[in-house]
């Protein structure tokens, strides 16, 4: 058995934390490979730093959500199951605290635990392909200037949209940017694509749910200078108007293991203060 780690050593507890807990799976007779590479100063014996994906079981995000996207990123074409331990503050899809982290390796390794097949977005544009577990937003660029974007689904037209710019959102990150432009919560497997308006200047427009069956289009019109594309936060391109963003399924699912005492429902009520009532 090998756990594979992608680590945010910027984070306070990380310092005391990983080097205790590789110890600890050292015990067990359990090997650990560092995906991303280490800090220079961190001396740990017995740690693999080959950085070999395929020679791990599952992989230990340990930070935060942003370090979560890294591993998928790193890893997520792998189909290797990845659980997210937070070191952080929030950590919505890092749901194991540091408390629970062993517990919810001991779970895993007796194929005890929860893994939820998550979807994730293919973003092709011009001759550049990724892919997104999150989102993926197109942004006004350094001009500041509202921008205009065109959308079809299939070959049918939505609408356009002028404003700061546009969400698509998997239903995994339909808790993240796109919740906070005002878009809705959807239950993490379902298999849907999000489309969230960031700043409309319109007050009719609203965001829309749509199903993954056909690809969606988003074109920045004529009216519009040169914008940002943005995967996950990790990864920005420059696009130009009247050249199409094709946005689609991806042909991949990432395995994610997920607190099994925890229910969905009840992180968003302690995570995001999510509530149905005012209490007096």
């Amino acid at each position: 058995m090998k756990i594979g780690m992608v680590v945010n050593w910027n984070k306070p507890l990380a310092d005391n934390f990983i080097p205790e807990l590789i110890a600890d799976l050292g015990r067990k007779k359990i090997g650990v490979t560092f995906i991303d590479p280490p800090p220079p100063k961190l001396k740990i014996a017995g740690v693999d730093r080959s950085r070999k994906i395929d020679d791990v079981d599952l992989i230990l995000a340990l930070g935060g959500d942003g370090t979560l996207l890294r591993a998928v990123r790193l890893a997520g074409r792998k189909g290797k199951p990845i659980m997210g331990v937070n070191l952080g503050s929030l950590g919505f899809l890092a749901e194991f605290s540091p408390s629970e982290a062993r517990s919810g390796i001991s779970a895993f390794l007796n194929g005890n635990c929860l893994i939820e097949q998550r979807m994730l977005i293919q973003v092709k544009y011009d001759h550049r392909s990724s892919f997104a577990f999150n989102d993926c937003a197109i942004n006004m660029g350094k001009s500041g200037r509202v921008i205009e974007i065109a959308v079809e689904y299939g070959t049918t037209f939505v609408n356009k949209f002028a404003g700061d710019g546009l969400i698509i959102a998997t239903p995994t990150g339909s808790t993240a940017y796109s919740l906070a432009a005002g878009g809705p919560v959807v239950y993490p497997t379902l298999s849907a694509l999000v489309l969230t308006p960031i700043c409309p200047h319109a007050l009719a427009a609203r965001p829309v749910v749509l199903p993954v069956e056909q690809p969606v289009r988003l074109r920045l019109t004529g009216k519009s200078l040169d914008a940002i594309l943005n995967l996950d936060g990790q990864v920005r391109w420059r696009i130009a108007p009247e050249k199409p963003v094709i946005i689609s399924r991806a042909n991949f699912t990432v395995p994610l293991v997920v607190h099994r005492e925890k229910s969905y429902f009840e992180i968003l009520r302690s995570k995001l203060n999510w509530t149905g009532f005012r209490q007096i």
